[in-house]
């Protein structure tokens, strides 16, 4: 059995995030490889903080505080869980056969509320049960949460502008592409869990995991099409200054023949009484307008085909992404383990 069994979601994922309709596959196998190896590592982590604390279990704050360096993915993250017990609330009552519109008069205590997300090492939670509860921060943190998100929305609402109907299904079938949904079992076979962890996790940490290898792709991939647009510039600066050069090289070289030209129509005026112009010689250096060697010209833009990401762009990106300075230890040479970062 093959070790990449999510290339169909990374593809539909990369997709989403501007990506081509059919990446190359190599392209794709490198993403899922350093995707995996992420997802150990935070498993790893996790795991230790977890120890630090002293439980043998691992928490939703042992993720958290992991990527905590990051606020704005850790708004989303605990936006994300903050609803979670809403959809399984709500997912409860449709399999039970409720009618959810019927249940606006129940009360207060059956309805599904959405749940914040506190954690232990915020100043603020420890003094939450002697003051009342202050709605306000809750919706500046929930503005901040959505900023990404509505911004992911506006770019979505670019690209599909000009979509047909079948295209705009697909993208919208991309959209829903998820590492664990319905996959629970997959994923942790996929992760080879078992063979660094005792204990199972349950479902909420890999709905974490879930959230984090998403938000892992687009990273990677936005930061991949960054170093694809940089050196597709770089190499077209080069080529306009190469063309400048040979240019003014041609231009040189037109003025020297036009002196010869000149010299030799002087001195054919003075031996011929009734001199003759010579007739006009178009230098093959200069493009006639129309022909194949004018459509490319120093103001000429860009080329408008849109290539797939390669493989020497993913490395590149996630070189990029692992530029975290790390200290030295091995004094006494030899080659040791570095820390990996997170995406």
């Amino acid at each position: 059995m093959s070790r990449y069994r999510y290339m169909t979601e990374i593809q539909q994922m990369m997709f989403v995030f501007g990506e081509v309709q059919d990446p190359l596959p190599e392209t794709t196998m490198l993403i899922e490889d350093i995707v995996r190896s992420q997802v150990i590592e935070i498993i790893v982590m996790a795991a230790a903080q977890a120890q630090r604390r002293g439980s043998r279990f691992m928490a939703t704050e042992d993720f958290i505080f992991l990527i905590r360096h990051d606020r704005t993915k850790v708004l989303r993250l605990r936006e994300y869980l903050s609803w979670r017990d809403v959809r399984k609330k709500v997912k409860e009552r449709e399999d039970a056969g409720d009618d959810i519109i019927d249940d606006a008069n129940a009360d207060k205590g059956d309805r599904a509320a959405k749940v914040k997300i506190k954690l232990s090492w915020e100043l603020a939670n420890l003094f939450l049960d002697n003051i009342n509860d202050d709605d306000e921060e809750d919706d500046e943190e929930m503005l901040d949460a959505q900023g990404d998100s509505l911004k992911r929305l506006r770019d979505a609402d670019e690209v599909t502008k000009q979509m047909t109907r079948d295209e705009y299904v697909h993208y919208s079938e991309c959209r829903q592409a998820s590492f664990t949904f319905r996959k629970n079992k997959r994923f942790r076979e996929w992760a080879n869990m078992s063979a660094y962890l005792d204990t199972k996790l349950n479902d909420e940490i890999i709905d974490i995991l879930g959230f984090l290898t998403f938000e892992m792709v687009s990273k990677v991939t936005e930061t991949a099409l960054k170093v694809k647009r940089d050196l597709e510039k770089a190499a077209n600066d080069a080529m306009c200054l190469a063309e400048a050069s040979s240019s003014s090289n041609a231009q040189k070289q037109q003025s020297a023949q036009a002196q010869q030209q000149q010299q030799q129509q002087q001195e054919k005026e003075q031996e011929q009484e009734q001199p003759q112009q010579p007739p006009q010689q178009q230098d093959p250096k200069v493009a006639k307008p129309g022909s194949k060697s004018a459509a490319v010209s120093l103001f000429s833009g860009p080329p408008t085909a849109h290539t797939p990401l390669e493989v020497q762009h993913v490395q590149e990106a996630f070189r990029r992404l692992q530029r975290a300075p790390q200290p030295i230890r091995n004094f006494k040479g030899g080659l040791t383990r570095t820390r990996v970062s997170l995406i």
